[in-house]
């Protein structure tokens, strides 16, 4: 299941760009990393609520609400959550750049379509019988899950820019 084809995108300014959508275990992997995280933060804003009110339904607008912030700007700002950052993953637009704001916020927004009806359970399904492995948001958005490109350890010199 993780043999993903590459893909190849055309480009008018460059040479195409060949990306690999990301292996389903590395998704998962990403997504249980950014859920402990995600949970760390719901834990924080409970204990720190606690002596105040009970739980109640506006708190769990909240935890969603942030859920939701923490997913939107760390892809809109760095095309990666922690979590994919770790698994070496990164979010893309369809033209290959990274993530912008409006691609960030709709597949995001959009994420709530994934989880129905537990657990992620249409998305798992839409990305194992997608060709670029995207979820609802994905295809809404028009991004995909990308394996980050390997960094080069030995760049070429910088040319010489002063004469």
């Amino acid at each position: 299941m993780d043999n993903h084809r590459e893909i190849t995108i055309e480009t008018l300014t460059t040479p195409p760009l060949h990306i690999q959508p990301a292996p389903l275990t590395r998704r998962f992997g990403a997504l249980l990393l950014d859920s402990l995280l995600i949970s760390i933060g719901w834990l924080a804003i409970a204990y720190l609520q606690a002596p105040f009110r009970d739980f109640s339904f506006p708190s769990a607008l909240i935890l969603l609400l942030i859920s939701f912030l923490y997913y939107f700007a760390l892809e809109w700002l760095f095309s990666a959550t922690p979590g994919k950052l770790m698994m070496k993953l990164r979010v893309v637009g369809s033209n290959g750049d990274p993530c912008t704001f409006k691609e960030s916020a709709l597949r995001n927004l959009f994420r709530i379509i994934d989880w129905i009806p537990v657990c992620y359970v249409v998305g798992i399904w839409l990305v194992v019988f997608s060709d670029k492995k995207q979820r609802a948001g994905d295809r809404i958005a028009h991004t995909m899950v990308t394996v980050a490109p390997e960094r080069d350890n030995a760049p070429p010199p910088a040319p010489f820019l002063f004469h």
